[in-house]
């Protein structure tokens, strides 16, 4: 009678897990197994060990790959690679998962994602899209910096809490869009065209956060990268993690390796900005003063010269005093010139944050958005379509029940 008899007690899962794990070891077959397929997920751990998982058209299986047998290989793995590894099939009875034991590893050839990859690359390329010559420089201070990635993803997250901890009087418009799945590379051209036809940002960051080759793939579509290339507006790509790339990041005008760097690079620090303003007024009046130092001394030698006849000291002496007067006035106006400059600077800044959406919320205010668009008007709602309703601490998923436009309010 077997465990699985009927009346036998009932197993725990260690139990059923191992018994399965025996159960496999047991068949030849799966104790020395050859399977082909694509890589998908590769990771490779600071321990040594190999993680990814081998897909067809219609499945796919976990390996692990441990650092004994890596040291082994005698090339890189990689995403959408095609392979020929032999393993043992096993059952990892803590998790009661199904994965291969990967003893040895050989290219089978080019993965279908690898060689479209690559096909494209090479076709962009020789249109001249990668081109340093035809990317532009990003503002070095933007007012405003549009955004087009999705609006429940970590990338959106990450990039509003770094720029408003650099600057929080910069603006930042959301485009929403799918970043993965059917439909996605669709999406994200319109988010960008979107963003174009606004005319609102100085800077686009458009990517997500990392994953797979699949689940990146929207970003080396040829729609994608076009969209890029045609946008008026400098593009920021931000896809993925620092060693994912894709057609995107050849394409835009610069590539940042995760979407918090991308928010670095586009929005300066405010702190620094003001501090380098002082710094400039502090050389310009370092500078004014050391002139004015040398030519006294000049002077002041001249004057002294034994050579130098009673007429000559008498033509010279009144412009020495002139010369000593426009000095007296040029130190008593760079006080005041200074002091002007600074109330300029605390001026600009307090109309900056005057003009900071995140104020007006913070007065009770709320901003309404209906499919990307800001609401303005009554007549633009579509009372079919949600809007979202932005608060100073939070966001509110709302749905218009009825329409008064103002006239009959009244």
């Amino acid at each position: 009678m077997n465990a699985f008899s009927e009346g036998a007690q009932a197993l725990s899962v260690s139990e059923l897990n191992e018994y399965a794990r025996k159960l496999m070891a047991g068949d030849p077959l799966l104790r020395n197994v050859e399977v082909t397929g694509e890589i998908s997920g590769y990771k490779h751990h600071y321990s040594g060990h190999r993680y990814f998982a081998l897909k067809d058209e219609s499945a796919r299986v976990q390996c692990v790959m441990f650092r004994q047998q890596a040291v082994g290989l005698d090339f890189q793995p990689a995403d959408g690679m095609r392979v020929t590894v032999r393993a043992s099939a096993s059952v990892f009875v803590r998790d009661g998962s199904f994965q291969l034991y990967v003893a040895s590893m050989r290219q089978a050839g080019q993965g279908d994602l690898y060689v479209r990859f690559e096909k494209l690359k090479r076709k962009l390329m020789a249109e001249g899209l990668f081109d340093p010559a035809r990317k532009r420089e990003i503002p070095a201070f933007p007012r405003v910096i549009g955004v087009a990635t999705s609006q429940t993803g970590a990338a959106l997250r990450d990039i509003i809490h770094v720029a408003r901890r650099r600057n929080p009087n910069v603006g930042i418009v959301v485009s929403p869009c799918a970043v993965q799945g059917v439909g996605a590379a669709q999406e994200i051209v319109r988010a960008i065209e979107r963003l174009n036809r606004q005319g609102q940002c100085d800077v686009l960051l458009v990517g997500r956060g990392g994953g797979s080759i699949e689940d990146l793939w929207a970003f080396n579509e040829e729609a994608v990268a076009r969209a890029i290339a045609a946008s008026s507006i400098p593009v920021i790509s931000c896809v993925g993690h620092e060693i994912d790339f894709t057609i995107a990041d050849f394409v835009a005008d610069l590539r940042a390796p995760t979407p918090s760097a991308a928010a670095e690079l586009a929005v300066p620090r405010l702190d620094e900005m003001r501090a380098s303003l002082s710094g400039l007024i502090q050389r310009l009046s370092g500078a004014l003063a050391s002139a004015q130092q040398i030519r006294r001394l000049r002077l002041e030698r001249a004057l002294a010269a034994p050579h130098l006849t009673a007429p000559a000291r008498a033509m010279i002496e009144p412009r020495r005093q002139a010369l000593k007067a426009l000095q007296e006035r040029a130190g008593a106006a760079m006080p005041v010139l200074l002091e002007r400059g600074r109330h300029r600077l605390n001026a600009l800044d307090a109309a900056l944050r005057a003009l900071n959406p995140a104020s007006v919320l913070d007065r009770g205010y709320a901003l309404v958005m209906q499919e990307g668009h800001v609401v303005t008007s009554v007549g633009g709602v579509d009372t079919k379509a949600p809007i979202g309703v932005r608060l100073a601490d939070g966001e509110l998923a709302a749905v218009v029940l009825s329409i008064s436009p103002k006239d009959e309010a009244t």
